[in-house]
């Protein structure tokens, strides 16, 4: 499938500065100026993208980025230095789903880009045709063909490009090719030199403990615990993620660090806390990687809700993003799939689990004998790119390729179950003669997806020797895990702290505000009852919260921007909580700069004073001593006191206090709740007309209760954030 269509050239050079560390992106506009984002192809193609400035950027949560690391770069160089080798035509990239394929393939284009700016690249991922590659200009450009496995065939060890046509154009080409796979290709032996081969290993130790300290989570334990995750998954990156999200959701590392050593023990023989992955071989440390990401898909699996565990087995066939409408997702399945890092947000709000996370879902799937389920989402899928086959023509041929793959695999699902109950009854049947080999090849069978055949070999003996382990999905013939928790790990201070933090934000914060969190802390808060549609998720490499209008700042927000977040994004606390590195704050954001808000927040502090002794000076507002103080020192919300203004017009106004400021807010944060005592029918007609209020000065909560002496108590509340600026006079 085409993924995306960048075409980096000289055009493109000085469209737009970068943006520094030291720069503040300015409030953004509905749509930008000038032409538009995408640049119609003469040739009837889909359009090509442009580059645009993060200026650009809305709320909406912004594309998965690869997170700026240099834990690949000795590869980088090197590889770099291969493809542009006079006598190479294509680098292929080939190594375990999940190691780096793609970001480092992306870093070597830019590479290449940046020594021969003159070169366009084309990024094309999936399955591709002779036709869409044969149309690119082969002598300028560099094609990266992103997840190359979809475009092969054959047997593990003698895979080959599947379309003659295509193998064709491959062996033809007089431009550059950059291909990502899982295993290695033959190629015809006049054209074998021309292709560079390199398998992507596991992370160094250097590169290890670099990406870890960039994750939320795992940044956080002890440097010798971060070493241990490092032997534990042997180096992968995608088992580190696994990893740093059960970390994220509250379980301890020890118990964790303990059930994959066993896991790997149990599989392999040997204990990988022992032994660096930098001194196995590539076929033995991937064989540790794929039953360490086996174990912790598992775990992360089985913590999600039934709803969400479906939403991840329908988004898990479809090849491009899509959109959660296409997957008919509820936000809140979205946010927990999301929180446990099994399912990515790309630009749109479209939705992709990565293909080894997958591959691994479907395995375990076939293993616990429900492959009925994916065989119904493929069908859905199929459905879905026959409707869009007739009503987008552009996607025309694009759309006939997936409905016929998703097909396909419906077939092939239904033949499987219907041959493996055939040979199942004739077991039943003939115990002696089928109770061994053919049960046995069929759950090799399960685990064959496409992997490289070194791994494949070691992985089969290892499974011979040891069984398969334990399936973590629900199936009447599932075995217990050893060692597998019944229940979550204790609350630490830390999850108190996030539960304290998330049922304030969602008892305090307008429902319609936008809140950045990181994914541990946006699933507590789509637990308690915020709208998950309303969070912008932030994880590793997020630039900024910009978009937001309020950001929770757990340990792993601060690291993610360090003192900018206080100096440029988010200046005012509305609330914290927790001490030390449990500590969260509640934060203001900032969309035109911390100078900018102190400015209006000092303007309407000032706004606040002034409304607040108008107030004092009417007779018919009546008040106690602090709530009296209160108003004088402009600390009441101006929504509140016009609210108070306008009831004070039709009689007295008795108000018992001013509430509703955070924990530990900074100066200048507004006191948004009241209390007015008054004889019934008086407080009946104040509801009334408080309810009747629009926004903003509709109270996100009010009511009657009884009071002293007869009277009832009327309580008013407006939710955060506070709008500055309603009191002052416009221009």
């Amino acid at each position: 499938m085409v993924a995306r269509l960048v075409r980096i050239e000289r055009d493109n050079v000085g469209l737009t500065r970068g943006v520094l560390p030291h720069d503040v992106p300015p409030a953004r506009n509905g749509a930008p100026d000038g032409p538009g984002l995408l640049e119609a192809r003469p040739d009837g193609r889909p359009p090509r993208a442009k580059h645009t400035a993060r200026h650009a950027r809305t709320s909406r949560p912004s594309a998965p980025q690869h997170t700026s690391l240099s834990i690949r770069s000795a590869e980088r160089r090197r590889w770099s230095a291969d493809l542009t080798r006079p006598d190479a035509t294509a680098l292929v990239v080939h190594g375990l789903g999940g190691i780096g394929k793609s970001t480092l393939a992306a870093q070597i284009a830019a590479r290449v880009s940046r020594l021969a700016p003159e070169r366009a690249v084309t990024v094309l991922s999936g399955e591709v045709s002779a036709a869409s590659l044969a149309g690119e200009p082969a002598e300028t450009d560099l094609v990266v063909l992103d997840d190359f496995d979809d475009n092969l065939t054959g047997e593990a060890g003698l895979l080959a490009v599947g379309d003659p046509a295509l193998a064709a154009v491959l062996a033809n080409w007089t431009g550059k090719l950059l291909i990502t796979c899982g295993t290695p290709f033959t190629m015809p032996a006049a054209d074998r030199d021309r292709f560079v081969f390199r398998h992507l290993g596991p992370l160094t130790r250097s590169g290890a403990a670099e990406l870890a300290l960039s994750l939320p989570a795992l940044r956080l334990v002890a440097e010798p615990q971060r070493d241990l995750a490092w032997r534990l998954t042997a180096g992968h990156p995608r088992a580190m993620e696994y990893l740093d999200a059960l970390l994220a959701a509250g379980q301890g590392f020890d118990d964790l660090a303990e059930r994959l050593a066993a896991a790997v023990q149990a599989r392999t023989g040997r204990s990988p806390a022992k032994t660096e992955p930098t001194e196995l071989s590539d076929s033995a440390a991937e064989v540790i990687a794929l039953v360490a990401g086996q174990q912790l898909f598992g775990e992360l699996f089985d913590r999600l809700s039934a709803g969400a565990q479906d939403l991840l087995v329908r988004a898990s066939v479809f090849r491009p993003p899509v959109a959660p409408g296409v997957l008919s997702a509820r936000p809140a399945h979205v946010a927990e799939c999301e929180a446990a890092g099994l399912l990515t947000p790309r630009p749109g709000r479209e939705l992709t689990v990565p293909r080894s996370t997958a591959g691994e879902l479907h395995r375990r799937l076939a293993e616990a004998g429900q492959t009925a389920r994916l065989t119904a989402a493929h069908r859905q899928a199929a459905g879905y790119w026959d409707a869009r086959t007739a009503s987008t023509p552009r996607l025309g041929p694009r759309a006939q390729l997936e409905a016929g793959f998703h097909l396909r695999q419906a077939g092939d699902l239904a033949t499987e179950a219907e041959s493996e109950a055939e040979v199942e009854t004739e077991a039943v049947a003939a115990p002696t003669t089928h109770d061994r080999t053919p049960p046995e090849r069929r759950r090799l069978r399960r685990l064959g997806l496409a992997s490289a055949a070194g791994v494949m070999a070691v992985f089969l003996a290892v499974e011979a020797a040891h069984g398969l382990g334990a399936s973590h999905l629900t199936s009447t013939k599932r075995p217990e895990r050893p060692a597998h928790p019944a229940a979550p790990a204790p609350l630490t201070q830390a999850n108190a702290v996030r539960d304290q933090t998330a049922a304030w934000v969602a008892s305090q914060v307008s429902a319609a505000a936008i809140v950045a969190c990181d994914p541990a802390m946006c699933s507590v808060l789509v637990r308690d009852g915020f709208p998950a549609a309303n969070l912008l998720v932030l994880g590793p490499g997020a630039p900024d919260p910009l978009g937001s209008e309020v950001v929770v700042a757990t340990s792993a927000v601060r690291a993610m921007f360090g003192t900018r977040l206080v100096s440029v994004y988010a200046p005012q606390t509305l609330a914290s909580f927790g001490t030390g590195t449990a500590r969260i704050d509640v934060r203001a954001v900032a969309p035109d700069g911390a100078a900018a808000y102190q400015t209006a927040l000092a303007a309407d502090l000032r706004a606040r004073r002034a409304a607040g002794l108008q107030l004092l000076g009417d007779p018919r507002v009546i008040g106690s001593a602090a709530a009296r103080a209160d108003l004088a020192a402009g600390r009441v919300d101006a929504r509140l006191l016009l609210t108070l203004a306008a009831l004070a017009a039709n009689g007295p106004v008795q108000i018992v206090a001013f509430g509703g400021g955070g924990p530990t807010a900074s100066p200048g944060a507004a006191l948004r709740a009241a209390e007015i005592a008054a004889p019934a029918a008086t407080a009946q007609a104040m509801l009334a007309f408080v309810r009747a209020q629009r926004s903003p000065f509709l109270a996100a909560r009010s009511g009657l209760s009884p009071g002293t002496a007869g009277q009832q108590l009327l309580t008013i509340e407006f939710a955060l954030p506070s709008p500055l600026g309603l009191l002052q006079t416009q221009p």
